[in-house]
């Protein structure tokens, strides 16, 4: 059967040869680029601004800070396209001449065939300097050299005497005693001998040459472990990291603590330090010796550079930056013997700190602030602050896990030894009901005990007022107990249903005499032996109604709030 065909449609497909492309790119891109975009975005220019490198295809496929700049395929998608088209004002490539419409037309048609790219990744060059600085310690590879003459007994010294025989020179000859000593002195401690040192020195080495070899050993140690030694090196230390008693700039302020830093260096050296140890101790003792307390001084050497108190107060921004480059300078001064800074404001090509690394050693002290620090000096005394601080913060976040935190063994042992030994003293004394009121009904009865029990009609609202008197001197807390009685609901303490009770609102006054006007008694604190959930015992004291302390779901039990004076209520007349 012959079917009618459909009307003929032409469809046009244009498909690069391989060929065709890599001549088109040979010849049309690679002068379009080197012309005007390997100046800035090449490895051989050392320019590659917003990260992005043009002289290879991983380079564009890679991209920079806006992702790849090329999608094969698809001129839509190829931010570099958008660049060169001039379509958004922010971001124009070339930025100072637009390209010639012929080479924009050479790059859509390069890149719609594949943008073939045969150029391979060029590798960064490398450092040709040699950074003797970050070259690991080595032994040398031959043994000391043997100059003409005696062999000096150290093996530094050889070093030296073959490079004055080089020279045709010669050594000075050895020191008369009494130089011998004070340069000893003076080179360990920075003091001269004094006269009594000195001249037993001479008398115990006039003996023999052993005599006086022996008496400068035992000199050497005596001096060495001097304090004044730690003195006289720790001030070479203290000159590497631009050590100062104050800020600096034109104010100089006074650092009046400072002195603590210079003590913790002075001990370090006398106390013979390792190396990697004295390294941690001064640019993180909080965070790998934290209970160390005592090394807090280490930490001195992060604010021992300058300080422009100025800049501070009125460019806080810029200050933050400049003081975090110090803090950069002087750790890689001192711990790497090498300078970092320059990299803050360009890349060098051949330095071996590159301005990322520098602005990622800048990041690490970004947290660091400068100011005086509160420390216990006794790490004992810190354990035991921290300890206490925990317990008094437990004490005041009522909870459901509140009492199972502060009743820890450890705490059972301390309250019960101090409940033993009276309570640090303190005594409760019973105040005596006198008269007592409800405001909207309930019936308030006193019972053996002398305490009040309410009972009849239960309004929703509640006002209880109450005298009380009583034989007491000094009053620093008040007491309220909550006791159970069969005849409540669940024995109470409260009168709900559920044996609950909420109490919005506590408030006393005293009395001082007949006719006399009261004084509103404050309260500082309010705790509970048991808080329900959101109803917690500092709810008493807040002047807010719509807030209480309730002990749900403990009833049927007792419980008690005591509530603490602001200051101590003391007896007069």
């Amino acid at each position: 059967m012959n079917r009618s065909l459909p009307p003929l449609s032409f469809l046009f497909l244009t498909l690069a040869a391989p060929g065709v492309a890599q001549d088109l790119f040979a010849e049309k891109i690679v002068p379009i680029l080197e012309k005007n975009c390997l100046s800035c975005h090449s490895h051989t220019s050392g320019k590659m601004k917003g990260g992005l490198t043009l002289d290879s295809k991983s380079g564009w496929s890679e991209g920079g800070t806006h992702g790849p700049a090329i999608i094969p395929g698809d001129t839509q998608k190829s931010l570099l396209l958008k660049m060169v088209h001039w379509s958004d004002e922010d971001h124009r490539m070339p930025p100072k001449q637009k390209l010639a419409d012929d080479e924009i037309a050479a790059l859509e048609t390069w890149i719609q065939s594949g943008a073939p790219d045969p150029r391979a990744a060029i590798a960064k060059a490398k450092p040709t300097a040699d950074w003797w600085s970050l070259k690991p310690l080595t032994s040398p590879a031959s043994a000391p050299p043997t100059p003409p003459g005696p062999l000096p007994a150290n093996p530094i010294d050889r070093f030296v005497a073959a490079r004055l025989a080089a020279s045709n020179l010669t050594p000075s000859p050895p020191a008369d005693p009494r130089s011998l000593v004070r340069r000893l002195f003076i080179d360990l401690t920075g003091l001269p001998p004094s006269p009594e040192d000195l001249q037993d020195f001479l008398t115990k080495s006039a003996a023999s040459p052993a005599a006086a070899e022996t008496t400068y050993n035992e000199l050497v140690d005596r001096l060495l472990a001097s304090p004044r030694h730690g003195e006289r090196w720790a001030r070479h230390w203290l000159d590497t990291i631009h050590f100062a008693d104050t800020h600096g700039f034109e104010h100089d302020v006074h650092r009046p603590h400072a002195w603590r830093f210079r003590d913790y260096v002075i001990k370090a050296f006398n106390s013979d330090t390792p190396w990697p140890r004295f390294i941690q101790e001064q640019l993180a003792a909080d965070a790998f010796f934290p209970a160390e307390t005592n090394l807090t001084a280490a930490l001195g050497f992060l604010g021992a550079g300058p300080f422009d108190a100025s800049a501070e107060g009125t460019a806080p921004a810029a200050f933050e930056y400049v003081d975090r480059d110090d803090l950069v300078t002087q750790t890689m001064g001192a711990f790497v013997s090498t300078t970092a800074n320059c990299a803050r404001c360009h890349a060098h090509k051949f330095d071996p700190i590159t301005q990322e690394d520098y602005f990622a050693l800048q990041a690490v002290f970004a947290g660091t602030g400068k100011g005086n620090l509160s420390y216990d000096e006794d790490p004992a005394t810190a354990a035991a602050r921290t300890r206490w601080t925990a317990v008094l913060t437990t004490a005041s976040t009522p909870g459901p896990t509140q009492a199972a935190q502060l009743l820890t063994p450890e705490n059972e042992a301390v309250l019960t030894a101090w409940e033993k030994d009276g309570g640090g003293r303190e005594s409760w004394d019973e105040l005596i009901p006198g008269i007592y009121t409800s405001a909207f009904g309930s019936i308030l009865t006193k019972l053996p005990d002398n305490s009040i029990l309410s009972s009849g009609p239960r309004p929703d609202v509640e006002v209880y007022t109450i005298s009380l008197t009583g034989k007491v001197k000094d009053i620093t807390a008040l007491r309220l107990d909550l006791l159970t009685d069969d005849s409540l609901p669940m024995k109470g303490p409260g009168r709900l249903d559920n044996g609950n009770m909420h109490l919005s609102e506590f408030e006393a006054q005293v009395f001082r005499a007949t006719g006399a006007a009261p004084e509103k008694i404050t309260f500082s604190q309010a705790a509970a032996d048991f808080d329900q959930a959101g109803y917690a015992a500092p709810a008493m004291l807040d002047g807010d109604p719509k807030t209480s302390w309730a002990i749900h779901p403990s009833v049927g039990v007792p419980h008690h709030a005591i509530l603490k004076l602001s200051a101590p209520l003391t007896k007069t007349g």
